[in-house]
């Protein structure tokens, strides 16, 4: 119903707009990532170049085989193509809320599939504060690692199944200071 064209952020592959989706007959507070055009196109060539540059070392630097640059690129090449399907990013956030549904000290957003696809991903507005700001409003560095730690070694070794970049700008602080909830983004 309401759509901001100025991103709330942007990255290499896409942007995030807030947004107003009307569901089940309410509104709800959304942010829409899209990806950038002609981003796949870019990405391939770059690859390419990657994988001219990886034979290149195996071709001239025998001793380079041991760590298999062109391995490594293909490695790369997969998984940065699985992140341009975001689609996947559904799936995982959908994992991650099933997961952490009984813990109130840990969010992740929910997804409206309905208005998502492959290049464009819906999903709960988190009404959160960057770590930075947070500890400046008074929450409890300390309190908030502690939440964060015992998060992350429920997804690794209970779950199979983490995170892979939860660096503080993929983290908002939520909740009140005396009771911080983590919110994870970019799944």
């Amino acid at each position: 119903t309401e759509f901001d064209e100025k991103p709330l952020a942007s990255a290499s592959m896409a942007q995030v707009h807030r947004a107003t989706i009307e569901d089940g007959g309410a509104l709800h507070q959304v942010v829409v990532k899209i990806q950038r055009p002609n981003i796949r196109s870019t990405i391939e060539r770059d690859i390419e170049l990657l994988y001219l540059l990886a034979r290149a070392i195996e071709r001239s630097i025998p001793e380079a085989r041991i760590y298999s640059p062109v391995g490594l690129v293909s490695e790369f090449d997969r998984a940065i193509m699985d992140e341009l399907d975001f689609s996947r990013e559904a799936d995982h956030a959908e994992r991650f809320l099933r997961s952490f549904a009984d813990d109130p000290e840990v969010r992740f957003p929910k997804v409206y599939k309905k208005a998502s696809a492959k290049k464009v991903l819906t999903m709960e507005f988190l009404p959160g504060k960057k770590l930075a700001a947070a500890i400046a409003a008074g929450y409890s560095g300390e309190r908030i690692s502690k939440i964060t730690l015992k998060s992350l070694l429920k997804q690794i070794f209970e779950d199979g199944f983490f995170h892979g970049d939860p660096h503080p700008g993929n983290l908002l602080i939520l909740g009140e200071p005396e009771t911080p909830i983590i919110g994870f983004i970019d799944l």
